[in-house]
């Protein structure tokens, strides 16, 4: 019964040290890579990522008004693992500095990336769907927010 128990325990201690593993690498969030679009009567959004390194994924997004016929933000992104922890950086014309989120959860088919001190906003979920395209979920402190369904688009990432 001790052996069962023993290897019952070893096994637990693995998955564990698995699961820890997985969350503090880039290797289990290579479905991001990619373009991504989303559109919708007033808008449409662009988001592609592409990997530059082991440790380092760089991305962009983009919103651009159907109405206004122009760009109306842009963001470059990078998701940077280091000192044993993955960052979301997120750099907008309106900050000066880019934005940085700690990844806080992480499983094969989602990311959660959040940052309390910032003003808005405060957690950012990429969620794998069924249908392989994404969902970024936006989110504050009182958990009020948006949410944007992406499609997911052939060829590599690159700026559109």
């Amino acid at each position: 019964m001790s052996k069962l128990m023993s290897l019952v325990l070893l096994c637990l201690a693995f998955q564990s040290s698995a699961k820890e593993e997985v969350c503090n690498t880039l290797n289990s969030m290579n479905w991001l890579l990619g373009n991504w679009h989303s559109e919708n009567s007033k808008l449409k959004f662009n988001e592609s990522w592409s990997q530059v390194s082991e440790k380092t994924f760089e991305g962009y997004g983009q919103t651009y008004s159907i109405v206004k016929s122009k760009v109306v933000s842009a963001e470059t992104l990078r998701l940077v693992e280091m000192s044993g922890e993955v960052f979301y950086l997120a750099k907008v014309a309106s900050n000066t500095l880019p934005t940085a989120f700690k990844l806080i959860s992480c499983a094969d088919d989602s990311v959660v990336f959040e940052n309390s001190r910032h003003d808005f906003p405060n957690k950012i979920r990429y969620q794998l769907n069924k249908d392989k395209n994404i969902t970024v979920f936006v989110s504050g402190e009182d958990g009020k927010g948006f949410s944007i369904e992406f499609i997911g688009k052939s060829g590599n990432a690159s700026r559109e």
